[in-house]
C-alpha cells in the first residue's frame, strides 16, 4: 500500500490541493489526523488510513471530472447546434461560452460535494477541538478577480491563430469566469460575521507585516535568475501550446479532416484535452525553475499584493 507521503506527492503533482479542496481540510496529529468540516468546523480524530482513503477518493473525483469536461463540453455544442440549426457560428460560440460556463460551474459543484464527503462520513464523531475562524486563502481577492477577468480577455482579443468562433467563445467563459469568481466572494464575505471579518484583516496585516521580514532577510536574488524565471514561462506556456496542437491533431486524424476546415465543435474536442496534456508536458520544466530559480513559473506573481 502506498505511504501518505507518497499520496501527499501524488497529489500535489496533478495539483489536487487546489481542485478538490481536501487537503486543508485535515492537520498532522502525531500518528493520526485532525479532520476539519470546510476547513475551519470543530475538529474530529480520524486514523491514517481514513486520511488515505479520502485522498483516494478526492483524486479519483478530480480525474473523472478532467475526463467528463471535454465530454460535457462536445455534447453542449452539438445540442446548439441542433437547437440553433440556422445560427451564426459567432452567435453559437458566445452562447457556447456561456454553456461552458455553466458546464464548468456545475462540475465545480460537484467536486465540492466530494470535498464535503469526509464530513459526512465523519459526522457524529466527538470533537477533540473547537471550530476556528474560516480562513479566505483560497478565496480570489477582488484585484485578482479583476485583473484575471482582463488578462484573459486581452488575450482573446490580440488572438488571431484560430477561428473568430474560438475567441468568442473564450471571451465569454472569461467573463462569466469572472462574474462566477465575484458571486463566490461576495458569498464568503457575506457569510462572516463583523468580528471575523475584523480578525481576518488583523491576520492580513500580521501576514504582510511577516512577508516583508521574511523578504528582508533573504539574501540578494542572482542577475541571471529573473531571465532564467521568464524563460521557463514561456517553455511552461510553449508546451500547453504543443498538448493543444498534438491533441487538435489526433482529432483531425481521427474525423479526417484538414486545419482549414475543422468546425469549432472538432477543435473544442482537442483543445480541452490539449491542455491536460500540455500541464503533464511541463511538469519537469517546473521542477527544474524551483531547484535553479527557487521560485515557481507556475506561481511567479503570487508575491503581488492583495492590494494590487
Amino acid at each position: 500500500m502506498a505511504t501518505t507521503a507518497q499520496f501527499r506527492r501524488l497529489h500535489r503533482r496533478v495539483g489536487i490541493d487546489r481542485v478538490a479542496g481536501l487537503p486543508p481540510q485535515f492537520e498532522r496529529s502525531g500518528d493520526t489526523w485532525l479532520f476539519r468540516r470546510h476547513g475551519h468546523g470543530p475538529a474530529v480524530r480520524i486514523s491514517d488510513d481514513e486520511f488515505q482513503a479520502s485522498m483516494r477518493a478526492g483524486l479519483r473525483a478530480v480525474l473523472v471530472h478532467a475526463l467528463v469536461l471535454p465530454l460535457f463540453a462536445w455534447l453542449g455544442w452539438l445540442v446548439l447546434e441542433r437547437l440553433l440549426p440556422d445560427g451564426s457560428v459567432n452567435a453559437l460560440a458566445a452562447l457556447f461560452g456561456v454553456v461552458l460556463s455553466v458546464i464548468g460551474l456545475a462540475l465545480f459543484g460537484s467536486l465540492r460535494h466530494y470535498a464535503d464527503a469526509p464530513g459526512r462520513a465523519f459526522a457524529g464523531r466527538p470533537q477533540v477541538a473547537p471550530a476556528r475562524d474560516p480562513s479566505d486563502a483560497t478565496q480570489p481577492g477582488w484585484t485578482t478577480i479583476v485583473a484575471l477577468t482582463f488578462i484573459l480577455l486581452t488575450a482573446a482579443a490580440l488572438g488571431t491563430r484560430q477561428p473568430a468562433a474560438f475567441y468568442i467563445a473564450f471571451a465569454t467563459a472569461s467573463v462569466m469566469l469572472g462574474l462566477i469568481l465575484a458571486v463566490r466572494r461576495l458569498r464568503f464575505d457575506a457569510a462572516l460575521t463583523v468580528v471575523q471579518r475584523e480578525r481576518l484583516r488583523e491576520q492580513r496585516a500580521v501576514e504582510r507585516q511577516r512577508e516583508v521580514a521574511r523578504l528582508g532577510r533573504q539574501p540578494d536574488v542572482h542577475w541571471w535568475q529573473l531571465p532564467l524565471l521568464v524563460l521557463f514561462i514561456l517553455l511552461q506556456l510553449a508546451f500547453l501550446a504543443l498538448g493543444v496542437i498534438v491533441c487538435v491533431g489526433v482529432v483531425l486524424g481521427i474525423t479526417g479532416e484538414t486545419s482549414t476546415g475543422m468546425s469549432f465543435g472538432q477543435f473544442i474536442a482537442g483543445f480541452l484535452p490539449g491542455l491536460a496534456l500540455g500541464y503533464v508536458l511541463f511538469i519537469p520544466l517546473e521542477r527544474l525553475c524551483k531547484r535553479w530559480t527557487g521560485v515557481s513559473a507556475v506561481h511567479a506573481l503570487d508575491w503581488l499584493p492583495p492590494s494590487w
